[in-house]
């Protein structure tokens, strides 16, 4: 009896050593990887981590490798035929809100845009109620300039839509009190729809408001007939919609560190809009302070 918890007691002392043998082993593999804060980090300089533009450093070609130029799509965004340029005499308001996540967001204002040159109407620009409902967004933004660059919006529709970014003073008191009718289009409504029930609405009320919720607010394919609208959607989408420079500077940045061999990341990937929108510290790149929806490690792989 006694000699078998001799053999007990050595077999656990065993077990212990050789626990404790692998765990050293793993401890002495893992010194190499890099443990940071992200969000404190991010207020000091990349300089160390990303190197000079001179120096070459060896990426994945096959991975990294230039992207094939988008110039031959590009005449299918431009109008083929006589395109007259908006007037300010025209039949008045349209106003919306976009409900959704940022897949349903895009196509959404391509429609929108569409639907103001059909009805021959003046766009405010969309109000984004994923942003305007999240909490902790700074006030220096608006619903749509949360995401994407206003002025450059409206420069690039100038030939298309009137688009100004609000409602005059005495349309927003009387928009505040319910006075203008609403529509909730579906995701793949005809044309003849805005045509038939939205534009006399419009017409009297010189202001209309839609509410989107499906991703979009027009049918997909229109008729030939109205070929020139299918183009214009293709210009919002690919020359109108520029997301603001802080999140294309920090979008150049994470695409210059995963370039960078040897600084292994752990990727934090949103699962939905209000994940990403209701955190506070997403109206800069740089926010000094850590939150705790936010990752506060990356680690190399």
């Amino acid at each position: 009896m006694k000699s078998k918890i001799k053999w007990a007691a050595l077999g656990g002392l065993v077990l212990s050593f050789v626990s404790l043998l692998v765990h050293l082993f793993l401890a002495k593999s893992s010194a190499n990887i890099v443990h940071y804060a992200g969000i404190p980090f991010m207020t000091k300089s990349w300089s160390q981590f990303i190197p000079a533009e001179d120096v070459k450093v060896p990426v994945n070609k096959k991975l990294w490798g230039k992207v094939k130029a988008l110039e031959g799509l590009h005449p299918y965004a431009k109008p083929r035929s006589a395109y007259p340029v908006p007037i300010t005499q025209n039949n008045g308001f349209i106003y919306a809100k976009i409900f959704g996540g940022f897949e349903k967001i895009r196509n959404s204002i391509c429609d929108l845009v569409a639907v103001a040159r059909l009805l021959n109407a003046t766009l405010v620009i969309p109000e984004i109620q994923q942003s305007i409902r999240s909490k902790g967004i700074s006030s220096n933004f608006k619903s749509f300039s949360y995401i994407y660059n206003e002025e450059q919006f409206i420069a690039a529709l100038a030939t298309d839509v009137i688009i100004v970014k609000d409602l005059p003073p005495n349309h927003k008191d009387a928009r505040k009190q319910k006075q203008f009718p609403t529509f909730r289009p579906q995701h793949s409504a005809p044309p003849s729809f805005y045509l038939t029930n939205v534009l006399p609405k419009l017409k009297k009320a010189k202001v209309v408001g839609l509410i989107v919720t499906d991703g979009g607010c027009l049918q997909s394919i229109l008729p030939n007939s109205l070929g020139e609208y299918q183009r214009l959607r293709c210009r919002v989408a690919f020359h109108a919609l520029q997301f603001r420079s802080e999140i294309v500077a920090l979008g150049r940045l994470m695409v210059q560190r995963l370039r960078y061999p040897g600084h292994p990341y752990r990727c934090w990937v949103l699962t939905s809009a209000p994940q990403g929108l209701n955190n506070p510290h997403m109206d800069s790149p740089y926010h000094s302070k850590p939150h705790a929806g936010f990752p506060t490690q990356f680690i190399s792989s």
